[in-house]
């Protein structure tokens, strides 16, 4: 005969007590990636800023990319809570949505310079990051379809790459410009590039030449 089967459930307030750790320790690695490199950061200058032990943060991120994964992911629901619908349509949005997320970026310095200082390493792009240049790279095809293969990359490169957190950390940082001010510097310029790669003057990529 076997005793009574123990009944499992999640418990609301262990749950919210998890979270609060996670976010201790994201918070720190936040404050940490202000000053140096994520590949410089110790987890335990990370357990000692966040007030919890080594293990403890182990438990939650078992390495480094879970650690940089869990600050990607909140800092796309951050985000993604204050724009809203964030998807590219056409490339007549991605003016208006520079903008918009340029100007938001402000109410989320911290997080948005976190976010700048991990996708200025090519290994440590975010997973919204990534999704972003996707998306781009789809609108491009769909609306230029004359142009060949890798001018939609280069097209998709020059606005992605214009269109970035990083963007917004450098006018900020080097030039002392917010958000509110870069954004609409940003569209016109996005907007400007879009009508003259519309119009035919984008430099096709050079033919590739045999010796």
């Amino acid at each position: 005969m076997t005793g009574p089967r123990r009944r499992a459930y999640s418990s609301a307030l262990r749950d919210s007590q998890a979270q609060g750790t996670r976010d201790l320790i994201l918070d720190a690695l936040t404050e940490l990636l202000t000053e140096q490199s994520a590949d410089q950061i110790a987890t335990r200058a990370i357990a000692e800023l966040a007030g919890v032990s080594q293990p403890t943060v182990y438990r939650h991120f078992p390495d480094r990319q879970a650690l940089l994964e869990g600050l990607s992911d909140r800092i796309s629901a951050i985000a993604s809570a204050a724009s809203g619908d964030d998807r590219l349509e056409s490339l007549d949005d991605i003016a208006a949505h520079a903008a918009r997320d340029l100007a938001l970026t402000d109410e989320h310095a911290v997080a948005a310079t976190a976010e700048a200082i991990l996708n200025a390493d090519p290994r440590r792009l975010s997973r919204s990051s990534r999704a972003r240049s996707a998306e781009l790279r789809r609108v491009v095809a769909a609306e230029l379809p004359d142009l060949d293969e890798r001018d939609h990359i280069r097209i998709t490169a020059l606005l992605r790459s214009l269109y970035s957190v990083q963007t917004w950390l450098r006018m900020r940082e080097e030039f002392g410009i917010p958000g509110t001010e870069s954004g609409p510097i940003l569209a016109w310029a996005l907007e400007t590039l879009v009508n003259e790669i519309r119009a035919g003057n984008f430099p096709h990529a050079p033919s590739e030449r045999t010796p």
